[in-house]
């Protein structure tokens, strides 16, 4: 079952008034799906859909998939509570990117909600009758995920069990390095954590990293000196020129994403080819 609900753009922006990052999208509007029940192979769905047009999807545009994951939430059990409070941020993504954004609404997100959604989206780009046939771009997969659903994208990251190859993978404040496999990733893994972090301190995100300098992918992982666990605003300016480097092929990208994250108030380092 698909219920399907359309907005102007700026009224939710106006209620995410941190994110200050906000560059002209090349698409006019968006609309939002929530999609519950069962996929291809039986599996459980709940997932919150992102479009970054308002009524027809664009002709022969293919559209990279951000797959996003929640934080825990507190133990708020209500999903539509815990995913509120990112739609303004999973919106300005897929108006930005362009970019078809599916957000697994699972209270305690985990890798088999996040694989269940980009399954779900990637099987509607090959299904007749589909709103989404063609429009996936397959080869260009990012995950993202905040706190717990930081931990979960990370242990998705290299696209098992349903055989993805994931580009890459943006990790929030990451919780549970002990059981995410962080060294395990098809692609490049961007960290973004707060020096005022008491949720999810240095020590618990800082080995993903660590992970990645050991198997020698790419990686960053970047401080920001007056961030907490929820100051992801502070993060926005960053996101965007990750995803617009990994998503679109922007290579000037990367080079404006170092120039920010070489300086005040972010503490960044890298490995792989991102050090060169």
């Amino acid at each position: 079952m698909v219920k399907k609900l359309i907005f102007a753009s700026f009224v939710i922006v106006l209620l995410f008034t941190g994110l200050a990052f906000r560059p002209a999208s090349a698409l006019d509007g968006f609309s939002e799906d929530e999609v519950f029940g069962h996929s291809k192979g039986n599996h459980r769905l709940d997932c919150y859909i992102v479009r970054p047009w308002e009524t027809d999807a664009p002709e022969n545009t293919q559209f990279p998939v951000i797959v996003w994951a929640n934080g825990w939430g507190g133990g708020q059990k209500d999903k539509d509570a815990t995913i509120n409070g990112y739609k303004p941020m999973l919106i300005s993504w897929a108006e930005d990117g362009p970019y078809i954004v599916i957000a697994a609404k699972a209270w305690s997100a985990r890798e088999d909600d996040v694989l269940r959604c980009l399954q779900w989206i990637v099987d509607q780009n090959f299904t007749a009758g589909s709103e989404y046939v063609g429009l996936i771009d397959t080869t260009k997969i990012g995950l993202a995920g905040h706190s717990q659903g930081a931990g979960a994208v990370v242990k998705a990251g290299d696209g098992e069990p349903n055989g993805f190859d994931i580009t890459t993978v943006l990790a929030m404040n990451p919780y549970g390095p002990s059981w995410v496999s962080a060294g395990d990733q098809d692609g490049p893994v961007m960290v973004l954590t707060g020096f005022y972090d008491t949720t999810t301190p240095y020590s618990w995100t800082y080995p993903v990293f660590e992970a990645q300098v050991e198997t020698g992918n790419d990686g960053i992982y970047a401080v920001h000196a007056d961030a907490g666990h929820n100051d992801l605003h502070l993060y926005q300016e960053v996101i965007y020129h990750w995803w617009q480097f990994q998503l679109n092929g922007d290579e000037s990208a990367f080079t404006t994403l170092k120039g920010i994250l070489d300086n005040e108030p972010w503490d960044t380092q890298y490995t792989g080819s991102l050090l060169e």
